[in-house]
């Protein structure tokens, strides 16, 4: 719940809440604890087992290299070099990680209106960017047009 309350605030005061949220702007703030998410093992490509989605998008954000080998601690079968192979792209990873951190807040009144490719405009960037969790495709276009 904190992560939420400063996440909301964060971007409230900046006046940021769009591109930079899932630009990893907000996952290294001091203020996002990465503990208080429940354990959820992934072996990353790098052979390191990071204990939840959290410590895993902190760390893909640090090297967008780094990719999601499997669910679960890493083990003696991956081997001792990291090979990418099969693995997930890390940025979804962060993605879904994301797009359920927002799903979990109410976004801010106001801000500037955002048209969606669907056609439909939205009240804000922070409306706009849950309707793209369910609607990957989805971007931003020109109201005028």
């Amino acid at each position: 719940m904190k992560l939420f309350v400063a996440v909301t605030c964060l971007m409230s005061f900046s006046g940021v809440f769009g591109a930079t949220f899932y630009r990893c702007y907000w996952i290294s703030q001091p203020s996002v604890d990465c503990s208080t998410f429940n354990a959820d093992p992934s072996c990353g490509t790098d052979l390191v087992t990071y204990p939840n989605k959290c410590e895993f998008s902190r760390a893909h954000c640090n090297d967008d290299t780094l990719g999601l080998l499997h669910y679960g601690a890493c083990n003696s079968l991956d081997g001792t070099t990291p090979s990418p192979g099969n693995a997930v792209n890390g940025s979804e990873i962060v993605f879904d990680f994301m797009c359920t951190s927002l799903s979990h807040m109410n976004c801010p009144v106001g801000g500037d209106k955002v048209c969606g490719s669907d056609g439909r405009p939205y009240a804000n960037y922070c409306e706009y960017e849950k309707a793209k969790c369910t609607h990957r495709d989805l971007h931003v276009v020109d109201c005028t047009v």
